[in-house]
């Protein structure tokens, strides 16, 4: 209707007025004809609320407070290498290279320099391989004593 909420009980004092002939001629006959008018009204039903959700079963007869903790591994131990699964090595020994030759290897040397090559030859002091550079391909010639480790590719 508006903007003032106080012009519906005008307009519905007016209607009053109008339909029933008489108008009140004191502020309570006019307040109890108003709540009578009210009272006269059907009222709608109450939505019913939505049932509270089931609360999760929890065990009350436990009475401390529950704590939170990180877990932290022991210490190790004198008898712990059972524990860990043994590691794999797969490198060459470099008394077998010579059965190795033609094969594409990955040499770390002592100044842990790792070098990626082909095997193309092989003796019991060093081992001469190929490998692929910017301007194509280089020979190494690895003495043994340089070597660390050798696995294969």
């Amino acid at each position: 209707m508006g903007r003032w909420p106080g012009k519906r009980v005008v307009v519905v004092v007016a209607l009053a007025c109008a339909a029933g002939g008489a108008c009140a001629q004191t502020l309570d006959e006019d307040e109890a004809r108003i709540e009578q008018l009210m009272a006269a009204r059907p009222v709608e039903p109450p939505v019913a609320a939505p049932p509270p959700a089931p609360k999760p079963a929890y065990d009350d007869s436990v009475k401390e407070t529950p704590v939170v903790a990180a877990v932290v591994a022991p210490p190790p131990g004198a008898n712990d290498e059972w524990l860990a699964a043994p590691a794999q090595d797969d490198s060459i020994p470099f008394d077998e290279l010579r059965y190795h030759v033609g094969e594409r290897v990955l040499v770390t040397t002592t100044n842990e320099r790792e070098h990626n090559g082909i095997i193309t030859s092989a003796d019991a002091r060093e081992v001469t391989m190929e490998i692929r550079r910017k301007g194509g391909l280089a020979t190494y010639v690895l003495k043994k004593e340089q070597i660390l480790r050798i696995e294969p590719r």
